[in-house]
């Protein structure tokens, strides 16, 4: 069986950043991988997320630049630099806006044809020395408004009821070795085509890495907190003919891999689910 994903070899070692990101290129590129769960009693909550005002000045990079890529210029890569920065390589802007609201990408939909097919390079630093929970919060917070400022962005977003599911733990327990590792060192290694290694993984993150095979919101109520160390494997039996077969589909086999090696159950629910529009956008100035 060839693990490699439209002709590339699976990727290796993630940082919190190389996974959010990986997982969302992934699912573009293959449409089976991948990188706000709040569930509401009413059916439906609408807000629009306009064009922002231009943001104060702690939450702008204090430099970003912004290029057109060349076609097929590469793997789209990014990453979270120190101080609340960004490096964002052979990106669109669609993919941006996943990054950016953490959001799934059948979550987005509208938008001109180059939104999804014009590639960037996106450079941005920012001043402050930041813990790592930090950085990530403000690196986002800061890419919204540099989206809405050089893009002219404006997005809608609505809430509604969607099929989901919910991560809890078995009731013998979950099966996962207690880490102690420094947060900086926290990643998940993809190992073929259906195995993950993962070192000191919170389950907020778990839960998303899961919303993204399934290709559906999975709300994490396991209750536990710190960092875990597992190996999780949901190779399909029996194996499809093709890597080609599974193409937009949810890997279903990751739901009883999960109860029996990992010790927790994702259960079917009605989940809020954010879907964003892209209502208005801009090719941004060349800097």
């Amino acid at each position: 069986m060839d693990d490699r994903i439209n002709g590339q070899e699976p990727p290796g070692d993630y940082s919190w950043c190389d996974l959010v990101v990986s997982t969302l290129i992934l699912s573009i590129s293959a449409k089976v991988l991948c990188l706000g769960l709040l569930v509401l009693t009413s059916s439906h909550l609408t807000g629009l997320l306009r064009a922002q005002p231009i943001p104060d000045e702690s939450e702008r990079f204090e430099v970003a630049s912004i290029r057109p890529g060349s076609v097929n210029d590469g793997r789209p890569a990014m990453e979270f630099t120190p101080g609340g920065g960004l490096r964002a390589t052979n990106v669109t802007l669609k993919l941006l806006i996943e990054l950016a609201y953490e959001i799934r990408p059948e979550q987005l939909s509208g938008g001109a044809g180059w939104t999804g097919s014009e590639q960037y390079t996106v450079i941005a630093k920012g001043p402050e020395a930041l813990s790592a929970a930090e950085q990530k919060a403000l690196t986002l917070k800061r890419l919204r408004g540099l989206l809405a400022e050089r893009f002219q962005l404006a997005i809608p977003s609505e809430a509604s009821q969607a099929s989901g599911y919910v991560l809890t733990v078995e009731k013998k327990g979950h099966k996962m070795a207690v880490a102690d590792h420094d947060p900086a060192s926290r990643q998940l290694r993809q190992v073929g085509r259906w195995e993950i290694r993962a070192q000191g993984v919170e389950m907020p993150l778990l839960a998303r890495f899961l919303g993204v095979h399934l290709q559906a919101t999975v709300v994490d109520r396991t209750g536990l907190e710190g960092r875990y160390s597992f190996r999780l494997n949901w190779t399909p039996v029996p194996l499809p003919s093709s890597v080609a077969a599974l193409n937009g589909l949810p890997e279903e086999s990751l739901i009883p891999a999960v109860r029996e090696q990992l010790g927790l159950r994702l259960e079917r629910q009605k989940t809020a689910t954010d879907r964003y529009t892209i209502e208005h956008a801009e090719k941004p100035t060349e800097n």
